[in-house]
């Protein structure tokens, strides 16, 4: 896959040439969920649509999802100050 473009636009050419007609008839959302996806860069992780990703395409989840697989802005500091009072 062309390393250049998002994750969602790579699977939308590869497999479905394209189409977001066809990619969201198969992940059951209309066209304008794929082309959310594909400003997002990523599948959402919701309702399983990370999970179909990976089973058409065998591609590894944090790639499919990577802001899943991240911690919420600010976790670090408040996990630091929760150990020091520990």
């Amino acid at each position: 896959m062309e390393e250049n473009k998002n994750i969602v636009t790579q699977i939308l050419n590869q497999y479905f040439k394209g189409s977001l007609a066809s990619m969201a008839s198969l992940f059951g959302v209309s066209p304008m969920a794929v082309r959310k996806w594909q400003e997002l860069g990523e599948f959402p992780a919701k309702h399983g649509r990370m999970q179909q990703a990976h089973e058409l395409t065998g591609i590894d989840y944090k790639k499919l999802t990577p802001s899943a697989y991240q911690a919420p802005d600010g976790f670090s500091q408040r996990l630091q100050q929760f150990q020091l009072a520990a």
